[in-house]
């Protein structure tokens, strides 16, 4: 070859001389890819520590150590803890998709420099560099094949497809006496099986590589860069969470500061109204929340994974609830991903099952399926047919030529693609015009299509060429193949959509074929097309061209997208995301990690690369669509027993807010002592809170629209029953204390009245709780376990408080009368009522009520 300094300067023999080898290297730098340093551990650790609700726990727990109540303090301090540690150990995590991304670049490689062949490490290599590489190998930089030996390459690290990739020589001269960056665009130009990718594995033969691309600038390069440069946005959840912190900090410090002000005015002594004000504010905390959250979420994982799908951070369990749009790819996941022969037409079976063996190397998924078939189904053993002869030559399959040709000692068997076959057989042209319109038929099915032809070996014939297989053969048929469609998916489908949630199909694969998936699924059917005000696919193509607002125009409308790209899917996600939707999106390569990184649910199949698991949400572990709804169930559920534990929690501290701001209104002793209140919190309604966290999901979940990404953690309707349930409680149990007091003359007396009827009062109505929508006679009694036994412990603990001498004098108690005992019942009573009757008011407005004018 030709050397020119400006270019590759390739002397094939001797490669390129160590001076230029620096040069390059100075010019195009090391051979790996660029990352920002690594936060450091502590930081990492330290910035879990910022969140409203973090210093919300953290100043709480130090009042109540400064207060000696150390029991709280650790309380709190565990909610913290667990908290932190989650934060850190999720960071972490993204932290090493880098790595790991990083981590395919660091080989040796084989090269020739200054006449001798050396072991080199990858990032020494540099553009001009001539690789060698065999089975087994990771190419170490982007390139060309010089020279090849029946040489594949699997890119599943890249594309997410296991099928090996058949590679061919390019023209070298094409490379040679430009600059190298006018080089490096040209061989972007070149068709796929003529490049080499790094990070890709050699899968069988040998070849010569010539190194175009390096570092940075290699594919994988430019998707580590993406997946850097990829924000991602927090869930909804976190949101949510933050701007309910904020909230309730401030009406805590208000609650707290009107509350000793208030104390002082009337004549109460600073120490008692400082510590009972204190202790109203750490009551309005509610510090198991960060518990009950993390409880929540983990046990909601549990229960995907028991649905077979494993989520891999905490959070995006319950964002799996707030899904509008689901992005899916069509093989492997609405389809099993295997291929497998639905039908044979030949012309002479005996003739065509020997061609299907014969000319088959099962090297891919067709011609593995096709083995199997004639093995399964017609109950022949093909490994007889081949051992019974013997194979002289081949012509293997090229992706160009569409066809591979096999000689034996009596005949040529020629397979392929069948329009591709049957151009080279004789034929009258009505018979050739009727298996054209076969083809056809099955192609607008999805279905794919082998054809096979045979001639006799000619005298002598030693050595096939692809001239003497293209005339003289006669045809023998084809095989059908198809992908079945997997069970259960058209009814996860239906579910889907009864669930209010948009299911669009991304696919590398052709409209038509998709298409056809599309229409046995129910997806998008011919009245769907001639219905349709826009167009409803869109090829990659076609993607290209738009800009981000015309593509936010479109999106809605699209249900497949076809012959897309991974860098096109990233951008479907942001256009879909700038549109207010809530992204699931599913891949498996390398190069979908951009987008699985920033869709709000990344999801992988099971056999997805490193790279990919280590930035996805949740990995699909059987591969199937119907998983996918299944998790968005459960999500669903996450989201609704965190509303109903916050329900819980709050009404029942704001309920002891209105009982102590009333007394201190009316001028009156104060109902409760510091002691009394918490151990209402902590003993008697602490494990009823945490049983809520393994409530059942209720049954119409999928059955309502998907929760506005706008939408409040605590809603208008949670906001009205806590303030119903906290004003009934607080003003009745406040009516029940003055008469007692008033009538017996013992405040000691009428506090242990107030004190048993609000820690019996939210043992009794977190029976309605169950369900934010359900009456309480339709919720399963013995459904959930764990709340009876946590309101039966609940009530024990009550009892030891009123009846154990220690207690008595440690919370000032007594026991109390039947009547009193009357007075307890009958305000749980009336609490139950007024949640019902208030569900019931809440499902007739939602029945009439747009979702958006419900968000306040």
């Amino acid at each position: 070859m030709v050397k020119d300094k400006k270019g590759f300067g390739l002397f094939f023999k001797q490669g390129l001389r160590e001076v230029e080898v620096r040069q390059r290297l100075s010019r195009f730098g090391p051979n790996m890819i660029d990352h920002h340093k690594e936060v450091g551990e502590l930081t990492l650790l330290w910035s879990q520590f910022r969140s409203p609700l973090i210093y919300i726990l953290i100043f709480a727990a130090f009042i109540t150590s400064l207060l000696g109540d150390f029991v709280d303090t650790g309380v709190i301090s565990l909610a913290v803890g667990v908290n932190t540690i989650l934060g850190f150990y999720q960071e972490r995590k993204a932290q090493r998709a880098l790595a790991a991304l990083r981590a395919i670049l660091t080989p040796k490689a084989i090269v020739i420099r200054e006449g001798r062949r050396q072991t080199v490490e990858a990032p020494d290599i540099v553009p001009g560099d001539i690789c060698f590489v065999g089975l087994g190998d990771r190419i170490p930089a982007d390139g060309v094949v010089a020279e090849e030996d029946d040489f594949t390459v699997t890119e599943a690290i890249l594309t997410g497809e296991s099928v090996p990739v058949l590679k061919r020589r390019t023209r070298l001269k094409d490379f040679d006496g430009e600059d190298v960056e006018d080089l490096q665009e040209r061989w972007k130009g070149l068709v796929r099986e003529e490049r080499v990718f790094a990070g890709t594995i050699v899968s069988s033969g040998t070849a010569t590589i010539l190194v175009v691309v390096t570092g940075n600038k290699t594919e994988v390069g430019k998707i580590a860069r993406s997946l850097e440069e990829t924000v991602q946005e927090p869930t909804p959840l976190q949101k949510r969470i933050d701007r309910f912190s904020n909230q309730l900090a401030v009406f805590v410090g208000i609650t707290a500061f009107v509350i000793f002000a208030t104390g002082l005015l009337v004549g109460e002594s600073f120490l008692s109204i400082f510590t009972t004000s204190v202790a109203i504010a750490v009551a309005a905390i509610p510090e198991g929340m960060a518990v009950s959250l993390t409880a929540i979420l983990a046990i909601g994982m549990q229960r995907i994974l028991r649905r077979k799908a494993l989520v891999r951070k905490l959070m995006a369990a319950e964002t799996l609830g707030s899904v509008t749009v689901i992005c899916v790819d069509k093989t492997g996941t609405l389809t099993e991903g295997v291929m497998r022969v639905t039908k044979a037409e030949f012309v002479d079976e005996e003739v065509g099952i020997q061609a299907a063996v014969l000319a088959n190397d099962q090297r891919d998924p067709l011609e593995i399926a096709i083995w199997d078939w004639v093995r399964e189904r017609k109950n022949v053993d093909p490994s007889h047919i081949a051992e019974a002869s013997e194979r002289v030559d081949a012509i293997p399959f090229s992706p160009t030529e569409k066809f591979t040709a096999k000689l034996y000692d009596g005949r040529v068997f020629v397979m392929g693609a069948p329009e591709v076959v049957l151009s080279f057989c004789s034929m009258p042209g009505s018979t050739k015009h009727r298996w054209m319109r076969k083809f056809e038929q099955y192609g607008l099915k999805g279905l794919r299509i082998v054809g096979f032809a045979v001639r006799p070996r000619k005298d002598g014939e030693r050595k096939l060429t692809k001239k003497s297989v293209r005339s003289g053969l006669t045809w023998v048929g084809i095989v059908v193949h198809e992908d079945p469609i997997r069970a259960g998916v058209s009814e996860a489908f239906a579910e889907a959509k009864k669930a209010g949630i948009t299911v669009k199909v991304i696919t590398g694969d052709h409209r038509a074929t998709a298409e056809a998936v599309l229409e046995q699924l129910g997806l998008l059917t011919q009245k769907d097309k001639l219905r349709a005000r826009f167009p409803l696919v869109m090829e990659g193509s076609e993607l290209e061209t738009l800009s981000l607002d015309e593509l936010r125009g479109r999106v809605r409308d699209i249900v497949l997208f076809s012959r897309i790209d991974p860098v096109q899917k990233l951008s479907i996600v942001e256009a879909l995301q700038a549109n207010g939707e809530v992204v699931a999106m599913t891949g498996d390569g390398v190069n979908d990690a951009p987008a699985l990184k920033r869709a709000d649910v990344g999801i992988v199949v099971s056999g997805a690369t490193d790279v990919a698991k280590e930035t996805a949400d949740m990995v699909l572990l059987d591969n199937n669509f119907s998983t996918i709804a299944a998790a968005v169930e459960e999500g669903r559920g996450i989201f609704e027993n965190l509303r109903k534990v916050i329900l819980y929690l709050l009404s029942d501290s704001f309920s002891e807010v209105t009982l102590v701001m009333g007394s201190l209104l009316l001028r009156i002793p104060l109902p409760l002592t510091a002691a009394q209140i918490l151990w209402i919190n902590l003993i008697s309604d602490g494990f009823p809170n945490l049983a809520l966290t393994v409530e059942p999901r209720e049954g119409d979940l999928m059955r309502q629209r998907p929760r506005d990404p706008r939408e409040p953690l605590v809603n208008s309707e949670i906001k009205l029953l806590i303030l119903l349930i906290s004003a009934v409680t607080g003003v009745v149990t406040l009516i029940a204390f003055y008469w007692f007091w008033r009538t017996s003359g013992d405040v000691y007396s009428a506090r242990t009245v107030a004190f048993s009827m609000l820690g019996a009062n939210s043992l009794i109505y977190v029976f309605s709780a169950r369900s934010l929508r359900s009456p309480i006679w339709q919720t399963k009694f013995f459904s959930n376990p764990w709340l009876l036994l946590a309101v039966l412990g609940g009530f024990l603990f009550q009892l030891t408080a009123l009846y154990i001498p220690f207690f008595q004098s440690l919370l000032m108690t007594r026991p109390l009368t039947p009547f009193e005992w009357l007075w307890v019942f009958l305000e749980a009573l009336i609490v139950i009522v007024i949640i019902e009757c208030t569900k019931w008011i809440f499902s007739k407005r939602r029945l009439t009520t747009p979702l958006t004018e419900r968000i306040t």
